[in-house]
């Protein structure tokens, strides 16, 4: 088998005890076994159970990013402040999305994973800086442009932008148990992007 595929179904498999059991219930045993292999093999790719946490840290983020962005961005780059609060509510949709097709995706990688020391949650706070950095490009842009304020910060709003995707997620994940339901957060986020942005 493939070194790359043999390393991804070892990440799938801890990624799956981790949200069915919890990151401190699961042993390397537990791993070996839900990916059929044998211990020899775990360890040819990882030299422990935290090892392999911070492997699927980083997967899932980039899943969470392509799924987030990629089906919605892909390269787009809006040319006013409508088509940049329509990508806005199409992120947030996919943030719903996202958590129905993964519902313990969003609650582990944000919410237990950053608990279980301070590797993690800073590895977690280097994977959101990638998203950071995307939303200041989108905010240069829409400064160049001239469709956002130009007294913004890019970096601060891109910022500000992360948290408003944060939000989404949390609120996809309590799944209309505080009232809000995706229309209203929809609609009600994007109202903030546009009062925040536009010049």
């Amino acid at each position: 088998m493939n070194v790359a595929k043999r390393r991804a179904e070892l990440v799938l498999a801890a990624y799956e005890l981790f949200v069915d059991r919890g990151y401190r219930a699961v042993v390397v045993a537990d791993i070996v076994a839900r990916a059929g292999v044998s211990h020899g093999t775990f360890y040819n790719y990882f030299t422990n159970k935290r090892d392999v946490l911070d492997a699927v840290i980083d997967h899932y983020f980039a899943l969470i990013r392509s799924r987030v962005f990629g089906r919605v961005v892909a390269g787009q780059r809006p040319q006013t402040l409508d088509e940049f609060c329509a990508l806005a509510a199409g992120v947030i949709d996919q943030c719903y999305e996202l958590v129905a097709e993964e519902p313990g995706l969003v609650t582990f990688i944000l919410l237990e994973a950053t608990s279980i020391d301070d590797q993690v949650a800073e590895r977690s706070i280097q994977n959101l800086t990638i998203y950071g950095d995307e939303a200041t490009a989108w905010i240069k842009n829409g400064i160049a442009l001239g469709y956002m304020d130009s007294a913004l910060d890019p970096r601060l709003t891109g910022e500000i932008l992360l948290s408003i995707l944060l939000s989404a997620l949390l609120s996809a994940v309590r799944d209309g148990a505080d009232g809000l339901d995706q229309q209203r957060v929809r609609t009600d986020l994007v109202r903030f992007v546009r009062a925040a942005l536009e010049p």
